[in-house]
């Protein structure tokens, strides 16, 4: 679909409805999507929203809605409503007609203001709130933006996406409920059909699934499980703007933990005794996994979001969200997020693999959790729990594969349920540790957990202490007064500061900003540890927690409870 452009003039014929279009000249220069955020980060809580995220041509309404919450920012700002087609740029603005939104090609504000007009205006608490329905007759990518921008609408603020898929064809389904299928050669899902998995899909050894930016998967059962076997690769390859989403096939606002069952990658990789059959609801024939090859690639995962996995594959069981058993470091793992999992969010077994700029999100058990002796890295990772759910931020078990092969976690950001303003937490502790498991971590920010910062099972701690695991440059905040901050046996092994981190946003809410304030101790000039030079790790990450002054989470992924995007009945249309 790449390269698919279309004039202004057929952008304007697409809309049932839409008003004739008036010529913009250059004006669409004054708002240009490579600007990037310049003034001091927003709390602000902004988002929009479409009824499903896939739509086919012609026969399809598309829903859009829009809320927002101050969340104590009483500045002043420039609100844009726009829709856009992602491959072409081309836009058009919703300005406020009436009690209506209509689409409109000149740049306009959504009160109908050109952006040279000096207004402006606090956001005001708004709740979930249809502004446009409609038709697309053009397939493609597309996303509807809500806007934030400084006063004089020189500078972006924040910005939330609503991305969609038109499609000129039917659903291709993958993996029907009642038998598994085979991926034995190589294939390719494009972004231009929405693809249904029902079932078990196994991309067998020598097969590669190739899976375009912006392709969306809907998925729905407990054996829907997407399995990569060892020897087979998955090259899933998305973009900021157009990220590979895999998620419930439900409306937005009704899906939910474990309506599927999840991505499981199987590698050859070395892992620990006895951990060489994967619990994915497969046959045993399918689900070995390990072996001698620590740099096996089992292919690319980049921009990709799993929702609402987890499922288990029978009665009372939970699986994994996104799950790496026995992978090798050959297998590139960057800007991957599982949320809402019904299990644990991403949980590696045995392998070397690296994660980077990785997120867990509402998991109902652990965001991060290893096991088998897994020996790889993790670096720019973000785990958040949700309000009353979820057990560990961080959970480790075994002692690995002997001296040296712990995993190494660089500048990680945890954040429980009890955060400012929000006092019903629940939940396990930070980081748990048992059957004498190992870690190195530095540069890490816990805050918001009320069982404390940390927990050591099944004699860990004496390892703290004799140096085979250690925890250093770190910020641990409890949030709140009788909390246990480092578990017993553990006070004198990890090295941190007992403070506020001072995060801009960290609600389990659309668009969360957990980037440090300018006056937070985590960006103080030698507070972080220097990453060591390894091919892997980030050495120019020096900062204490997951972020600096990039909030790269913006616009590939998906926060906050399922309860946020639920509204009334539309009452908009164009």
């Amino acid at each position: 679909m790449a390269g698919n452009r279309i004039s202004v003039a057929l952008l304007v014929a697409l809309w049932c409805g839409a008003p004739t279009a008036h010529g913009q000249g250059e004006g669409r220069d004054i708002l240009n999507r490579d600007e990037t955020a310049l003034i001091q980060p927003t709390s602000i809580i902004l988002a929009v929203w479409t009824d499903r995220l896939g739509y086919l041509r012609l026969r399809d309404t598309i829903t859009v809605y829009h809320s927002a919450d101050p969340n104590g920012d009483r500045r002043r700002f420039r609100e844009f409503l726009f829709l856009e087609n992602i491959e072409s740029g081309q836009r058009m603005y919703l300005r406020r007609d009436g009690t209506r939104f209509r689409l409109h090609e000149e740049i306009v504000d959504s009160a109908g203001l050109d952006p040279r007009f000096d207004e402006r205006t606090r956001i005001e608490l708004a709740p979930p709130t249809n502004v446009w329905s409609g038709r697309i007759v053009e397939p493609g990518l597309w996303q509807f933006v809500a806007e934030l921008r400084s006063p004089d609408t020189t500078e972006i603020v924040k910005r939330a996406h609503a991305k969609f898929v038109v499609s000129a064809t039917l659903p291709a389904t993958t993996g029907p409920e009642t038998q598994a299928t085979q991926i034995a050669q190589d294939t390719t899902w494009t972004n231009d059909t929405i693809h249904s998995v029902r079932g078990l899909v196994f991309v067998t050894a020598g097969a590669t699934l190739t899976i375009e930016p912006g392709t969306l998967v809907l998925a729905r059962g407990p054996q829907a499980v997407i399995v990569v076997e060892p020897g087979a690769r998955i090259m899933a390859e998305g973009r900021p703007d157009a990220p590979i989403v895999m998620t419930c096939d439900e409306a937005v606002g009704e899906r939910f933990e474990g309506c599927w069952g999840g991505l499981v990658i199987l590698g050859r990789a070395p892992t620990a005794p006895g951990t060489a059959l994967a619990g994915v609801g497969a046959p045993a024939t399918t689900a070995v996994f390990g072996g001698e090859d620590p740099i096996d690639a089992s292919g690319t995962l980049r921009y990709v979001r799993v929702e609402f996995a987890g499922g288990g594959s029978s009665p009372g069981t939970q699986q994994v969200g996104l799950g790496f058993y026995g992978v090798g470091s050959g297998t590139a793992i960057d800007y991957v997020q599982s949320h809402a999992s019904a299990g644990d969010g991403i949980r590696f077994v045995g392998g070397t693999a690296n994660c980077g700029h990785c997120v867990s999100s509402g998991a109902s058990d652990d965001g991060l959790e290893w096991a088998g002796g897994w020996q790889g890295s993790a670096q720019h990772l973000f785990l958040q729990q949700a309000l009353g759910r979820g057990d560990c931020g961080i959970e480790g078990h075994d002692a690995g594969l002997g001296p040296g092969t712990v995993p190494r976690l660089y500048n990680v950001t945890v954040i429980g349920s009890e955060v400012p303003g929000l006092s019903n937490g629940t939940g396990g502790c930070a980081i748990r540790l048992g059957a004498g498991s190992s870690m190195k971590a530095r540069n890490v920010i816990v805050t918001g957990f009320v069982a404390g910062a940390s927990e050591v099972r099944d004699r860990t701690a004496p390892s703290f202490r004799d140096g085979a695991r250690s925890m250093a440059h770190s910020i641990v905040h409890a949030g709140g007064d009788g909390y246990m901050l480092i578990g017993d046996g553990m006070e004198s092994g990890p090295e941190y500061l007992d403070e506020n981190p001072k995060l801009v946003n960290v609600h389990y809410a659309p668009n969360p900003d957990p980037r440090p304030k300018l006056s937070s101790s985590a960006l103080m000039v030698g507070a972080g540890a220097i990453p060591p030079s390894d091919g892997f790790l980030d050495t120019s990450a020096q900062q204490i927690g997951a972020f600096r002054d990039s909030n790269w989470l913006e616009e590939w992924t998906f926060f906050g409870p399922e309860s946020d995007y639920r509204a009334e009945t539309p009452d908009a249309e164009d």
